[in-house]
């Protein structure tokens, strides 16, 4: 139904494994004091590398820096760098897959900056790994699945929803403070979010979005992203044998973002509506009710095709569905949002079998 991909991460490749690696990588700086009162320059003896970052005029940059991190042979230096599915260009929406990856590290060769084979650079640590889908879903469907969501989840206090015509979004965790969502999530709250890829493309993103003609591709698009964090998040969600990069594009990262998603979800409670309209038949009533509560196109037809009467019976039935839908005569606005609603949410494992005993 939706394809799950890497949207963004950071990898961390053994420099012992690398070769050309260029001088603006390499160099030290020394840090300097000032004396606020005398104005005296003071040399210090610590030494630091810049990372080297690049900002492009199409609206993607790069950023690549050596650091020290633990391994099994104690401290040892890594060559890291961050990637984004932006260094696809046209392909953005294809996001970084088994498919694209090759593509993406010939992107990345082509800097000029270091050098490593595939298998190395497939072969990298990663951490801080953004994953992603995509799905269509109009403006006013996306609002009923925010409130889908905030009233489903047994936790609504940890979600923020925004509806401003700059950015369009529900995530988790919710802060009241200037630190960030990201910055604030736990591996038992992992940050989540959804939002709209259109207004994304139309605001902040405009740039990348114009440069390789995808503000078309986004017309109605939501994304979902989710983060995982760093080791000890990977031990929880189970993947701490994924230890490479191309282990983890080889797995199945439906079941991973499901897993995140579910941390939100104890059991099964989709909405109850507030709203729950009054109507002048019983017939459109209960079918209203089923809607409200989470009742998609197929569950409510069902219920008039039935096999258990006439064959007459059963097309007066199947004439009345299509004459209230139709006709508009039960609320399909919400049926057919609930549609969205029901795809999404079955695609993150939530199940939202509605049974209904009319």
């Amino acid at each position: 139904m939706y394809s799950v991909k890497v949207d963004s991460c950071k990898l961390s490749i053994p420099l012992n494994k690398c070769t050309d690696v260029s001088s603006q990588l390499t160099d030290f700086f020394k840090i300097q004091q000032i004396n606020i009162n005398t104005g005296e320059l003071k040399e210090t003896d610590v030494e630091k590398r810049l990372p080297f970052v690049l900002n492009t005029e199409y609206g993607t940059y790069y950023k690549i820096w050596l650091e020290s991190q633990i391994s099994s042979n104690g401290s040892e230096l890594f060559l890291s760098l961050l990637i984004n599915s932006k260094h696809l260009g046209a392909d953005y929406f294809k996001g970084i897959t088994k498919d694209t990856i090759q593509q993406l590290y010939s992107h990345i060769i082509a800097l000029n900056l270091f050098y490593c084979s595939f298998e190395t650079f497939v072969g990298s640590r990663y951490v801080d790994t953004d994953l992603a889908f995509d799905f269509e879903c109009s403006k006013e469907h996306f609002e009923i699945l925010k409130e889908n969501i905030k009233q489903s989840t047994l936790f609504p206090d940890y979600w923020a929803i925004t509806s401003s015509s700059s950015n369009s979004g529900i995530w988790a965790p919710k802060t009241n403070t200037k630190v960030k969502p990201r910055d604030f999530a736990t591996p038992t709250k992992p940050y989540i979010k959804f939002y709209s890829k259109q207004i994304d493309f139309e605001t902040k993103s405009n740039i990348f979005a114009k440069h390789f003609n995808l503000i078309s591709q986004s017309t109605e698009l939501v994304r979902f992203e989710a983060t995982i964090q760093n080791a000890k998040h990977k031990k929880l969600l189970k993947i701490d044998n994924l230890k490479t990069f191309e282990q983890l594009l080889n797995s199945d990262l439906k079941v991973i973002i499901s897993d995140m998603f579910k941390r939100y979800f104890e059991k099964r409670k989709f909405v109850k509506s507030k709203n729950e309209l009054p109507m002048d038949k019983v017939l459109i009533d209960l079918i209203e009710v089923a809607i409200e509560n989470g009742a998609d196109k197929e569950t409510i037809f069902k219920i008039f095709d039935r096999m258990d009467v006439s064959k007459k019976s059963n097309y007066n039935l199947v004439k009345k569905y299509h004459k209230l839908y139709s006709e508009k005569m039960i609320n399909i606005e919400r049926l057919e949002a609930n549609e969205v609603s029901k795809n999404v949410f079955e695609f993150l494992g939530i199940n939202t079998q509605t049974k209904l005993n009319l």
